[in-house]
Order: structure tokens, then sequence, then C-alpha cells
């Protein structure tokens, strides 16, 4: 009865654990591949928050110019920075796009995210600064006296 292959039943069990052995270690193979793959996105595009919102082709993006003017001589530092809430014109926090400096002179700017803040970062005239980090709110301040520059705003 067992001989329906012409083989014996130890033969067919020893062949069943070699394809078997086979699989599995060809699975692994896709595992460490999927894993690779993972950490280039990763490396490339962040790792995903679950509490955040990522972007949706559907939502139209921030896309503004705001005028920065500098501090006249005399007045207190940080007192004519300009604002942008991200989080609130989105509704969420942004978590890419770009700054372009369309003026004159050197811009320093501010990023927030909950209780944290970096800057200044300076944006040269001309210059663009792509951001592919979480943005709740940016300030800006022209590092001249007296000077006056542009910033074209694309958050998404």
């Amino acid at each position: 009865m067992f001989n329906l292959l012409g083989m014996k039943p130890e033969e067919i069990i020893t062949q069943a654990q070699g394809a078997v052995k086979a699989l599995e270690e060809r699975l692994a193979c896709l595992e460490d591949r999927l894993a690779a793959i993972q950490r280039t996105l990763e490396y490339e595009y962040g790792r995903p928050r679950r509490d955040v919102a990522g972007h949706d082709p559907a939502r139209l993006p921030l896309i503004s110019q705001i005028d920065v003017y500098g501090i006249p001589t005399g007045e207190v530092f940080g007192y004519n920075r300009s604002h942008l809430d991200v989080a609130g014109v989105l509704g969420k926090p942004a978590t890419r796009g770009h700054l372009v400096n369309m003026g004159y002179s050197n811009v320093q700017i501010w990023f927030s995210y909950g209780s944290s803040k970096v800057g200044p970062y300076i944006l040269p005239p001309s210059a663009a600064l792509e951001i592919s980090f979480l943005v709740e709110k940016v300030e800006f301040e022209v590092d001249l006296e007296g000077g006056y520059s542009k910033i074209q705003v694309l958050f998404q």
C-alpha cells in the first residue's frame, strides 16, 4: 500500500524533510531581502510614526509667501520674528515640504515640534531647504538689521 510511488515511506519522509528545509532557506533569504528594502526605505524617508497622520494627496498643501523684516537698531532680539503655525493651518504637523529664500538677505529659521525647537538654520538668498522631518511651527528672522527677505513655503 505504501509503495504507490515506488518508494519506501522512509524515503518519502526524507525527501519531504529535504524539500521543507530548502523552502525554509529560501524563506529566510526572502525575509533578509525584505528587511534590507525596509532599511533602505527608512534611510530615505524615515520611520513612519503611528501618532502622526501621513501625507494625504487629497489634501491641499500649505503654499505661502512670508515677508521677513530685519530688526531695527535698538529693539529687543526676536521682537520682529515672523511665525508660521504649520499644524494650525494644515490640521496636522507637516511631514515634508520646502522653504525658498526669494529675498536678498540671509534668513535665520527655527523649527518646532512639540516642546523641542531647533535652529537657527541660515538660509542664504536664492537657496532652498527641503524638509523631511515633522514641523509644527516655523520662525523666521532676517540676519541683518533693517534687512528684508521673502520666504516661499510649501508644506504637506
